[in-house]
């Protein structure tokens, strides 16, 4: 269990020590969405039941979700725990 908090300690310093202060109107990757869903995964929450519940993740506030192509819409992989674009 100590170890799994540590984890999620190091995880939460990893994925938001890039953030800088104040707001910004940057879009978030698929790369940056799907850390902050290992690490939600990992901490024992709720796993987020869509890509908008990861919004509120620390180092992604203040970034806007990314535009998906035309007949696509952002959606987690639950096979293998990433977001991705799928067909609408």
């Amino acid at each position: 269990m100590k170890c799994m908090i540590l984890g999620l300690a190091v995880a939460l310093a990893v994925v938001g020590c890039g953030k800088q202060g104040g707001k910004s109107s940057e879009e978030a990757t698929l790369d940056d969405l799907s850390r902050a869903l290992a690490v939600m995964s990992m901490g024992g929450a709720r796993r987020p039941a869509n890509v908008s519940d990861l919004t509120n993740f620390p180092s992604l506030r203040g970034k806007m979700l990314p535009k998906p192509p035309a007949g696509k819409r952002l959606a987690i992989d639950q096979a293998h725990q990433v977001v991705v674009f799928v067909d609408q």
